[in-house]
């Protein structure tokens, strides 16, 4: 995983290993898709995740048009109930898992360490979290995570897999109000000062106002918004003032 994570142009966040592959012969187990294209094919096991317009679903592949997808085997929870286990006997012992699960509002990847978990350990640990839907990967030796490049799990071995789940966090949007850039600093903070003594009757924080550095020049800002709206309402303000404010998120 790691010579993959290396090998991107665009790094992802969090990388773990994904779905059952063949140890003699390093092939794709079950189902797999990448970029709508199945990678792998078996008609016993069709249930799993898949993306659909960049969201993750549980469904059966070939019943949606998935994006990605992988199979589970087993799936453990189904509609925020434990799935009652009538396959993948031969793996269902203590062993270090990686499970992949959502609710309505968190997706979860989570590594058990040794001594392990075997399936019915597995789901009641997955109903504390309280996920709606959740499938087993593979595990045992497969089982890693890194994050930003650096592994989380316990290096209990480096075994090479066929296949990978990259998760790429989308950073988070400040709207910031800008009324200047400067290319000397002294004058950016004169500009700053008139800024800081505005009167302030919607509470947009002008005497907080600042002057940062981007690039070349100082600029003269006001507010970290993660709500563009509240952004628009300073704006709205200073231009009723006479100031040509703008929203920037740089």
């Amino acid at each position: 995983m790691k010579a993959y994570y290396d090998s991107c142009a665009v790094k992802p966040s969090i990388i773990s290993n994904g779905g059952f592959f063949s140890m003699s012969d390093g092939s794709t187990a079950f189902n797999y898709t990448d970029e709508g294209i199945i990678i792998s094919s078996n008609s016993l096991y069709k249930e799993g995740f898949g993306t659909v317009n960049g969201e993750l679903k549980y469904g059966v592949i070939g019943q949606e048009k998935f994006e990605d997808f992988v199979s589970g085997y087993p799936v453990l929870i189904k509609a925020g109930a434990a799935v009652p286990i009538t396959i993948a006997s031969e793996i269902n012992y203590k062993a270090r898992r990686t499970v992949l699960a959502y609710n309505k509002e968190n997706i979860f990847i989570v590594a058990i360490e040794s001594p392990g978990m075997n399936f019915s350990q597995m789901q009641s640990f997955l109903r504390t979290l309280k996920v709606d839907y959740a499938i087993n990967l593979d595990g045992g030796g497969s089982t890693k995570v890194l994050h930003d490049g650096k592994c989380i799990t316990k290096a209990f071995t480096n075994r090479p897999v066929d296949n990978v789940m990259a998760v790429y966090l989308k950073p988070k949007v400040i709207y910031r109000v800008q009324l200047g850039a400067f290319s000397k600093k002294a004058n950016a903070n004169a500009f700053l000062a008139k800024i800081k003594g505005l009167p302030d009757a919607i509470n947009a924080g002008y005497r907080n106002a600042y002057v940062r550095k981007v690039g070349n020049y100082w600029k003269v800002q006001v507010g970290a918004f993660s709500v563009k709206a509240n952004a628009t309402r300073v704006v709205n303000d200073l231009k009723s003032k006479g100031y040509n404010a703008f929203i920037t998120t740089t």
